[in-house]
């Protein structure tokens, strides 16, 4: 949106990369970061936990629990929960007097989601987990059988 004029970007701190540039403090600027934090947080949240909600249901019921539904969301609030609150901080208050460097660690929280969400996802699924360990150890994963006897 900042090519259309609404909101604006400039150099981190550090001049690395790109982020929201906090010293503006006009409407168009509030708006864009109060849109940022609804469309970009706080409704796709809205929507993995509704959809993870049901995906937990459904293995409550076939007694299956292979994944940990509550993780991906509690990603999602880890890494871009503090970069919001920076967000509807700077648009209700000036945070010019926060140094430019504990400035720039939530958008560099943010930015490690996708990693993250690698981790959590492959690590999650057996699947994945086992061709992991054989990559790193070399071993193969045998699964144990199960005997189904009554004694």
């Amino acid at each position: 949106m900042p090519l259309l004029g609404w909101g604006e970007y400039d150099y981190e701190p550090l001049r690395t990369c790109c982020t929201l540039d906090y010293s503006k403090g006009d409407r168009n600027y509030v708006t864009f970061l109060f849109a940022l934090s609804i469309f970009n947080f706080m409704i796709p949240g809205f929507i993995m936990m509704t959809a993870y909600q049901s995906i937990h249901q459904k293995f409550r019921k076939t007694g299956h629990y292979k994944f940990n539904t509550g993780l991906p969301l509690k990603t999602l609030a880890i890494c871009w929960g503090p970069y919001c609150l920076l967000c509807s901080y700077a648009a209700v208050e000036n945070v010019m007097f926060i140094p430019p460097k504990y400035r720039m660690i939530p958008a560099l929280i943010a930015k490690t989601v996708p990693t993250v969400d690698a981790f959590v996802y492959a690590l999650g699924n057996e699947n994945y987990r086992g061709g992991i360990w054989q990559f790193l150890t070399g071993q193969k994963i045998e699964k144990a059988e199960v005997d189904n006897k009554t004694k």
